[in-house]
Order: C-alpha cells, then structure tokens, then sequence
C-alpha cells in the first residue's frame, strides 16, 4: 500500500510533473532543431535535379558526338598506353562519364560478333539478329575486316570476346591523360563550328554572358549551401541527440545533392578564351607545358584549343630502307590507327671498318623531334634533336660488327588539336599572353615618354 505524500512533497511532486515537457513537445523541439537542414536539402535536392535535366558536364560536352581520340591508362601493362578512337556520346546525368563509339570497320574481333548474331537467330528464331548480322557483314567486307564467307562464320565461345566501344566511369576519369580532337581530321562543317565558337568566346554577346553570369550564380550557390551544410551539421549535433554517423550520413547526402552544379573558379574564368599556359602530366608520364587557348573548366575537366598536341613515333631501317609496317605510333590501339606517312628518310647511308656514317632528313611538313637513335645495341641522342622540315643531320657510329644494322628512330611529331585534360593531369598555371590592361599601359607610358621627349 502506497503512503501518501506529506503536504510539502505532494506541492514539489506536482511542480516537477509540471516541468517535465510531454513527448509533443520533445517531438516538436527536434522537428524545429531538425528544419534547416531539411529545408536545405530538399533545396540541394532540386537544385540537382535541375542541373542534371539542362546540363552535362559542360567540358566534356564541347566534343559530343564528335570524332576524338582518348589516351588512357596502361591497361594490360605492356609498356604501351592506350588510345581509344571514336564518337564521344554523354548521357544524361553522367556527372564527368562517357563512353567512346568505335566505328563499324574498327569493331574488334567482328567475326565473333557475327557469330554471336547468328547463334542469337537460331536459338530465338527472330530474323532481326540475321539481318543485322548480313548488315554488319556487308559493311566490314567493303571495309576489308573479313575475307571469309557469311555462311562459314560459326559462333567460336573461345575466341577473344568483341569489343565495340569504351566506357570511361566517372571514377575512371583519373586514367584519362587526354582526350583529344584533332584539327586535321575534322570537316570543313566542324572547322567552320569551331571557327564559330571560338569567336563567339573572344567577343560574347549579351546572350551569352548572362548564361555565363547565370552558370557562376548556381556555383555561388552551391557553395554557399555545402557551408551551410557544415554549420548546421554540427550545431544540430550539439544540440540534438544525433549519432555522429548519422551526422555525417546527412552532411554527406547534402552536399552529394548540391555537388552537380557547375563550379566557379576565378583564376580560370579570367582566362577563358585567352592564350593559357598548361602543366600536364603527360602519357610519356613526363612533365610537359602546353600553350592553347582556355576554352572552359568544370570539376572534372578543362578544355584548351589550338594545343600542338605531340604523338610519339618509331621508324626502323635497314641501311636506307625503310621497313613495311612503319612509321608506327608508340601506342596501343583500339578502333584507331593513323598510318601516318614517312616523316623521316635515311640517306647517304655507309659502312666502312665498323663505322657506320648517315644523314637523316625530316621530309615532314612539320617539326620533328628525334628522342634516340638505336643502332645495334648502342643508343645515342643529337645534340640539336629538333628538326625543322627539309633539315638534315649527320650522325656517325663506331664500333658496329654488322654492315646492315638495324637503325631504330624514336621521335615525335606535332598535330594541331584541342584537348581536354583531367583535372588530375593538368593545371593551368599562368598566362600566354599579357592582360590588355598591362599592354594599354604599355603604350600609354611609350606615348607620355614621347612626349616628354619632344
């Protein structure tokens, strides 16, 4: 039997009762602690969607549907990176990813896919498999990928699987060491495009720099609310009972949802349209500096036209023969290969007593850089290896047994190309050209010279 408080203790029971908040009213305390970042949230989450519907990345998306080459990452460690050809296609929401389409005639292992096509229409029955294989057939003999009869392909499940096109994922993006667009192969309605787009970057219109103004707005407001998204983070989990998982989870879910709008860096979008000075880490992995025009930038990538973009080569001799399969670019290829003519020609070519004595000449339309020259087992570097065309340098070699040595070439040449680079490879670290401002004030202070000396 319970004993009834005295007097005093029932008055004191009655004032802690009365002090103590009702569940409602806990429940209310941390819905209004919990609000902002909600609010913020479905703010981020909007924004996002938004983006995502009227933008890609906006790099990557200068070269859609265009013919490039990706340069890339080792992939089966033979010493050779890889080079990718193909239309560039971005999907929607892709956040930095895309995928290269190789062309009909560079399909690997066609034959494979023929026979996949075949087996397809005899286990379903459904003619569409047939006619598409009969398709693909007709369009690699003219392009002289097969020379055997359609009805004597077979279905080989050992043979090395097809291959049609690259997937580059967005956490793949730091194998990329360029993706490149070369000037040469584009057609005169790509050329006049470009053409287009470059004037449009040295001259904006009104147009233009309020979509320009509009893009650096969202950045503003990206990352004004990933800071709100700290601060109320963490006053949230002082106050509140929130585990610091939980915490984080939420931190980690805001800033995902803001993080797809474009970003704003100032030092870059001063330059936008200007010669640039380029650090890359390049597919030689050898440090280089480029010079190009800064065409845009994103989080993921930044894009430069008009890049003397370098290709390595390898010509091999026999005396003053040049071998059939070369010159061949250093490289391994995948629905791509440049069959670039002869660049370089041996001449004047002797032996005498172990001596070997040559000219090399650079009969390309451009510069050459001649990086080594193998003969037998002896390796050697020119003092002067840049060769401009129709230059020739004398080389002479002593101690070599064979009268016909095997003289190996390594070199590279130039092509005019726009490139994106990898933030993770390339850095923008100055410019090419001086400001206008630094050049007005040139000749302003010239003109008061002259002036003060008349």
């Amino acid at each position: 039997m319970d004993m009834p408080l005295p007097g005093p203790w029932i008055i004191l029971q009655e004032a802690a009762d009365q002090a103590q908040p009702t569940i409602q009213e806990i429940i209310t305390s941390y819905i209004n602690t919990l609000m902002p970042i909600f609010i913020l949230i479905i703010i981020g989450v909007i924004l996002g969607i938004v983006v995502d519907r009227i933008s890609q990345d906006r790099v990557i998306k200068l070269f859609k549907d265009n013919w490039v080459v990706l340069f890339y990452e080792d992939v089966d460690k033979n010493g050779l990176n890889e080079a990718y050809l193909g239309k560039i296609r971005i999907p929607p929401r892709s956040e930095g990813a895309f995928e290269i389409d190789y062309s009909i005639k560079a399909i690997e292992n066609p034959i494979k896919l023929i026979g996949y096509l075949k087996r397809a229409y005899y286990t379903t029955g459904k003619e569409k498999y047939l006619e598409r294989a009969k398709e693909l057939y007709e369009e690699l003999t003219k392009e002289n990928r097969i020379d055997i009869e359609f009805d004597k392909i077979k279905y080989d499940p050992f043979s090395e699987p097809t291959e049609a096109s690259k997937k580059i994922y967005k956490q793949n993006i730091k194998d990329i060491y360029a993706i490149v667009r070369f000037e040469e192969y584009m057609t005169d309605e790509e050329l006049r495009d470009k053409r287009k787009e470059l004037e449009k970057i040295f001259h904006p219109g009104p147009l233009r720099r309020m979509k320009r103004a509009a893009s650096n707005f969202l950045s503003l407001v990206k990352d004004k609310l990933k800071t709100a998204f700290g601060v109320i983070t963490t006053t949230i989990a002082k106050v509140a009972p929130i585990t610091p998982d939980i915490s984080k989870e939420v931190q980690k879910y805001g800033e995902a949802a803001i993080g797809k709008v474009g970003s704003y860096e100032a030092l870059l979008e001063n330059s936008i349209g200007k010669l640039v000075k380029v650090q890359v880490n390049d597919v030689d992995k050898v440090v280089r500096y480029y010079n190009g025009v800064l065409r845009e930038y994103s989080p993921n990538f930044i894009a430069v036209y008009n890049v003397d973009f370098p290709i390595d080569e390898e010509a091999v001799f026999i005396g003053e023969k040049l071998l059939d399969e070369f010159p061949r670019e250093r490289l391994d290829f995948h629905g791509w290969e440049l069959n670039e003519p002869q660049h370089i020609e041996i001449i004047n070519y002797r032996y005498e007593g172990g001596k070997v004595t040559f000219d090399i000449k650079n009969i390309h339309r451009d510069h050459i850089y001649i990086e080594k020259i193998i003969i037998a087992d002896k390796e050697i570097t020119l003092e002067d290896p840049n060769f401009t065309p129709g230059e020739v340098e004398h080389v002479e070699v002593d101690g070599i047994e064979d009268g016909e040595p095997t003289i190996r070439i390594l070199y590279k040449i130039i092509k005019v190309a726009d490139v994106i680079w990898p933030n993770s490879k390339a850095k923008v670290i100055g410019a090419g050209e001086p400001s206008e401002s630094l050049v007005e004030g040139i000749f302003k202070k010239l003109e008061r010279i002259k002036e003060k000396a008349s």
